[in-house]
């Protein structure tokens, strides 16, 4: 996360970024020493992050509910930043080893990407409606199926979002059409930009000239979407804080050699999302979700 400093190779990530207060040659202020650069991350938290996917290719982020505060954003695969010069050639014939998945390598959300369907379903107060989920669906011709093919029989909101039902969110997508997907999809900033205080977050999505195959499959986190798992964190944050998005930051403060703080970073909301309501019905479900997998709690 905190990238590398190298006389061989420069530098990257928070040592490029902050270069100018690490480093009194390059730092405007009085003093002969260069600044500290404290960030948000909780250490333990983030060798956790670091341990639990050691072995696989993905990410881990952590975010404090009600504040934005990057508590972990791990990446893997990942580098010995000790051993950067000797290894670089190593290094770079893997590809993405130099860049954080979780942030600069959009991807097909998946099933994470049913909190968006989730807010245009409740918003448009059809929850309580029950879908008959036979294992699949049928989208002009295509059979789009659960996972595994399982059948979930009578499905309604709470029952299809706890077992993961694609069926019961492609068939609410169609319900409910391309514009309120849309309307949803636009709230939690999908295909723009978020400049945070470290990088830009990227992410496409589309239902342009789609048909309804289009929509179904988008429903559940496949189609034209391509998103970082930090958005995705952001997103499942807003349902936890009320509704309430906020910007995510990873610098907490900037302190010099005289002690003076230069810079303290501080919670910036992107705006309300979801209603409360709304918001407390996505954590109910959620907490529900995450116990059918053996998980405490939610939010």
């Amino acid at each position: 996360m905190t990238g590398y400093w190298s006389r061989i190779y420069g530098t990257s990530g928070i040592e490029k970024l902050m270069n100018a207060d690490l480093t009194y040659a390059a730092s405007p202020y009085d003093h002969k020493v260069g600044a500290d650069v404290k960030l948000t991350l909780k250490s333990s938290v983030q060798e956790q992050a670091y341990e639990d996917i050691r072995d696989y290719e993905g990410s881990v982020v952590v975010l404090d509910a009600k504040t934005g505060e990057i508590v972990a954003l791990a990446s893997s695969p990942g580098y010995d930043i000790t051993k950067l010069e000797e290894d670089w050639e190593e290094i770079n014939k893997a590809e993405g080893k130099l860049l954080s998945n979780a942030t600069q390598n959009p991807v097909a959300p998946g099933s994470v990407f049913k909190l968006v369907t989730s807010k245009a379903i409740l918003d448009a107060g059809i929850e309580s409606e029950t879908v008959k989920d036979k294992g699949y669906l049928r989208v002009n011709g295509q059979k789009i199926r659960n996972y595994n093919g399982t059948e979930y029989g009578t499905v309604d909101f709470e029952k299809g979002f706890v077992k993961s039902s694609n069926v019961y969110f492609m068939d609410r997508a169609l319900k409910l059409g391309q514009a309120r997907m849309q309307r949803a999809a636009d709230a939690f900033l999908l295909g723009q930009e978020v400049n945070l205080d470290f990088t830009t977050l990227r992410s496409e999505f589309s239902l342009e000239g789609g048909e309804d195959n289009l929509l179904a499959s988008t429903a559940f986190g496949q189609g034209n979407t391509l998103i970082t798992p930090l958005h995705m964190a952001m997103i499942t944050q807003a349902a936890a804080n009320g509704g309430v998005m906020c910007k995510p930051y990873l610098i907490q403060n900037v302190i010099n050699a005289k002690e003076e703080i230069l810079y303290e970073g501080k919670v910036e909301n992107l705006g309300t999302v979801l209603s409360p309501k709304t918001a407390q019905k996505l954590k109910k479900v959620m907490t529900k979700a995450g116990e059918s997998y053996g998980l405490d709690r939610v939010g």
